[in-house]
């Protein structure tokens, strides 16, 4: 009789230690939640941004929760819910930075847009500048207030327009907690292209002048942790036009808007792929890190960064010898390949 107890009593403990580690599994492996703030039409990088956030959510890595658009161009609304329809997302919550500071039509959405492949479109987008988005701020309030406290990473990789007008909204119908308790209640950490650091270089970086007021506003006022990508980052890792021509068909929108950004072969910078990648997988050493401090910026869009143990800022680094394999790993997430 005892034996059958004391056997009993093992399969418990085995039971409840299956379901425990059952249970750590499924948390370890649980998809992170993600927006993503963007200026798709500027440059070309935040398309190639955009593929490795499908790539990550399609293997289950991440949860996209919604795209604000920076960039106040009525060709990226459309250019960006089709992207999202051609990856499966066209219930993807859209927000629309209304007047932006980048109005102009970019050098690829339209032209993409238009392209036909034996006579049909590379891109069908259903939603437009008359679809009436919100405005990209109110969609991060909403997305934040639905989600889990402290779980949110948020990646930027443009002017910070939205952000900035996060930051000084107001209680709303998604939540009573104005921008700032919402971020700090809602946001892990924010992985933010933006800047330029170390001494190689010495002038302001774009997507901080050009939207100045917002991106002082948000490195002096942001709540949670910021990494940031400088300049100097993506400067280093150059992105070949080879994947481009080998890894995507040429009818695939990403390879046609490319190629209409600029003329080919041209190999360009990775720094809006830095963010994404360190915002999924900050621990997986792709780059290394400053040490903790404050980053501020100056009347004229300098980036200066003051080490402090208490500071909430870092930015990313990378050695010489990192270099080939980080790059390795941008393209296979750009191209969906495994890579370790």
């Amino acid at each position: 009789m005892m034996k059958k107890i004391l056997l009993a009593g093992a399969a418990a403990i085995c039971t409840l230690a299956f379901a425990s580690c059952n249970n750590t599994q499924t948390v370890k492996d649980a998809p992170i939640p993600v927006i993503f703030d963007t200026d798709v039409g500027n440059d070309i990088d935040d398309v190639l941004a955009m593929e490795m956030l499908f790539n990550y959510e399609k293997e289950g890595r991440i949860d996209i929760l919604g795209i604000a658009l920076n960039k106040s161009n009525p060709y990226t609304i459309e250019y960006v819910d089709a992207y999202c329809r051609m990856h499966g997302r066209g219930d993807m919550p859209l927000g629309f930075a209304y007047n932006g500071v980048t109005p102009d039509n970019g050098g690829y959405t339209k032209q993409t847009l238009d392209t036909l492949i034996d006579g049909h479109k590379v891109l069908t987008p259903e939603r437009t500048i008359d679809s009436n988005l919100p405005e990209g701020y109110v969609l991060i309030r909403k997305l934040l207030a639905e989600a889990e406290d402290n779980s949110v990473v948020l990646i930027a990789v443009g002017p910070e327009t939205n952000l900035a007008r996060l930051l000084d909204s107001e209680g709303d119908e998604y939540s009573p907690l104005d921008g700032k308790a919402l971020v700090a209640k809602k946001v892990k950490y924010m992985s933010v292209m933006g800047g330029l650091f170390g001494n190689e270089f010495d002038f302001p970086e774009w997507n901080i002048i050009t939207d100045l007021e917002a991106a002082r506003k948000v490195f002096a006022e942001w709540p949670t942790e910021i990494v940031a990508s400088g300049w100097e980052l993506g400067n280093k890792l150059l992105y070949p036009h080879q994947s481009i021509l080998e890894d995507f068909t040429q009818s695939h929108p990403l390879a046609i808007s490319y190629k209409e950004y600029q003329p080919m072969p041209y190999d360009r910078q990775t720094w809006d792929l830095t963010s994404v990648l360190y915002g999924i997988e900050p621990d997986a050493g792709h780059f290394g890190v400053s040490e903790p401090g404050t980053i501020a910026i100056d009347e004229k869009g300098y980036s200066i960064f003051t080490p402090s143990e208490n500071g909430k800022h870092r930015y990313l680094t990378i050695t010489e010898d990192m270099t080939a394999s980080t790059l390795d790993t941008l393209v296979a997430r750009v191209t969906g390949k495994q890579s370790n």
